[in-house]
Formats: structure tokens, sequence, C-alpha cells
């Protein structure tokens, strides 16, 4: 092997012990859950049901889908793990991906005093 390939291999073994510990937990619209998304972020569906994966492996380790059972959580699913326990012996939870209904946050406009300094910076 050449050494830019044992770099590339080296970095994905890294990046997967780095993951396998604290996944991404990536954030995306709702209307995502059904558009192909395992394929895209490298997981395999292990189980499914009729309204998408209910189970997927990725890095090594297997999630669940879970979604909220009252409005704290409003219409949200997500896919998590238990990793250890806390002190009160409960399962501490990590997750791979959210899919919620507002998952793109709205941006507040700038105030004028900054729309006025961009303004002269790029002029």
């Amino acid at each position: 092997m050449n050494s830019s390939i044992d770099l590339t291999v080296e970095a994905i073994a890294a990046f997967k012990a780095i993951a396998s510990t604290q996944p991404p937990n990536w954030v995306r619209p709702l209307s995502a859950y059904t558009n192909g998304w395992p394929q895209a972020i490298g997981a395999t569906v292990m189980a499914s049901d009729d309204y998408g994966p209910t189970v997927v492996a990725w890095c090594g380790h297997i999630y669940t889908r879970r979604s909220g059972q009252n409005k704290t959580y409003g219409a949200a699913i997500w896919f998590s793990r238990a990793m250890g326990k806390n002190d009160a012996g409960e399962n501490n939870y990590v997750r791979l991906i959210t899919f919620k209904e507002k998952a793109i946050p709205h941006a507040e406009p700038l105030p004028e005093y900054v729309r006025q300094k961009l303004n002269s910076v790029t002029k």
C-alpha cells in the first residue's frame, strides 16, 4: 500500500473510534426521515416498518428508533443507544440522528449598526 492509502485507512479508523464513543447527533427536518438517510450517513438498516428504518447499525453500534410520547419533544424521531449508566443507575443515551419539525432555526435580522459596518467593510 502507498502512504496516502495508509493515512486514509488510519483516518477512517480514528473517526470510527471517536464516533463510537460520541456519535454526531445530526439534526434534519422530519421530512428527511423517509429520504434514504441511512445510506447517506453510511448506516445499514437492520430492521424497518411501514414508516422507515427502526434499527440501524453505524460504526459498529446499533441505534434504535425512538419518538417522544409527550408534547415536550414535539413531532420528532431519533436514533439512540444506551452508553453506560449515570450515578442513579439509569441508562445514558447518545443520539446518532434526530429528525424534527423545526430542524432549521430561524435567524434574527441583523441590527442596523451591524448592517452599516458590514456595508463599510464590503465596499
